[in-house]
């Protein structure tokens, strides 16, 4: 499970995956475990990444950080997320015949003011980086309020937290070999959050998914997923919801010395919303790090992520997660 950083223009952590690429068995891969942490998106069913292949049960935690400043306008829109939020999400995947697997996943989310508004400033003044919309807005306050021709219809000023929108997937593997794997899942993200703390919609969302790997030149690895997900009526800007959604990843792993893995990955969805605002529209985000394999059966990752669509999700995002194989 990595670490995962997302951020508009040069991110103030873009020399790490560098230089571990400039550092150099069969490569492993595995997707980052994170989705779009954008806080109007937490609740809405857009599939995790599901596993390919299983050869037990694993259980996994992983930590979610991330922040927004964004200031968006249409001549009907106006849009201010200023916001940090932390996700801790745990999830189980296990194989319960040849062909069938099982994987559910529980997540915890805040959302709040935060502390990385001045980290981030200082980070930009030293690099002489731009500030982008940071200028525009006070250093760690919380605001999310959107309001359109027809009025205010979203606004949060104080800290919210809870349970956040559970899902329970079941999988079919259609190809299970040394080098490839394919698994279909059938996916239902249930309402167990709250759309008033931004930590579900109040709907059952059903989503499709086919995810992939293959194994080659014994180093390197590529996977991918795609899906489309069914949109039920939520309660978070419903007459702006969609009723579908689709999505897709790709990545590569390489393997470097005997534990050590990086990837690089691309991740996209189409938009939920009807909307002309950018943050509310699709998005693409490309992510890179690494993972390192302890004997024990341990796993830990970490990574970046850089918003490659400009100003559709947050900033900057930081993931750190464990993964175990029982």
């Amino acid at each position: 499970m990595p670490l995962s950083f997302s951020c508009r223009g040069p991110t103030p952590v873009a020399p790490l995956p560098l230089f571990l690429l400039l550092a150099a068995t069969t490569a492993v891969a595995a997707p980052f475990p994170t989705r779009d942490q954008n806080p109007l998106l937490a609740g809405f069913g857009l599939p995790r990444p599901m596993p390919s292949r299983s050869d037990g049960w694993q259980w996994s935690a992983d930590f979610n950080w991330a922040n927004s400043a964004i200031v968006q306008n249409t001549p009907r829109e106006q849009l201010i997320v200023d916001a940090e939020t932390r996700e801790v999400r745990v999830t189980l995947n296990g194989k319960v015949s040849d062909s069938w697997l099982v994987s559910a996943s529980i997540p915890w989310r805040s959302t709040s003011a935060g502390s990385l508004d001045e980290f981030i400033d200082s980070w930009h003044d030293f690099f002489s980086l731009p500030e982008g919309d940071r200028t525009q807005l006070s250093t760690d306050t919380l605001r999310v309020t959107y309001r359109d021709g027809g009025g205010r219809r979203i606004d949060r000023r104080n800290s919210m937290s809870g349970i956040g929108d559970a899902d329970v997937a079941l999988g079919r593997q259609l190809i299970a070999t040394t080098q490839s794997s394919l698994t279909a899942w059938a996916d239902v993200k249930l309402p167990t959050g709250r759309f008033a703390d931004l930590t579900g919609s109040g709907a059952v969302d059903l989503s499709l998914i086919v995810a992939g790997e293959h194994r080659f030149a014994e180093r390197w690895s590529v996977f991918g997923q795609a899906g489309v997900t069914h949109l039920g009526d939520g309660d978070l800007l419903p007459t702006l919801q969609r009723e579908w959604a689709g999505s897709a990843m790709a990545g590569v792993t390489r393997r470097f010395w005997r534990s050590l893995d990086l990837t690089i990955e691309v991740d996209a969805h189409s938009a939920a919303f009807d909307s002309n605002l950018d943050y509310l529209g699709e998005a693409v985000i490309l992510n890179l790090g690494g993972a390192w394999h302890f004997d024990n059966g341990f796993e830990l990752s970490l990574g970046i992520s850089e918003d490659i669509a400009v100003e559709a999700s947050p900033d900057i995002v930081f993931i750190v997660g464990v993964r175990k194989t029982l």
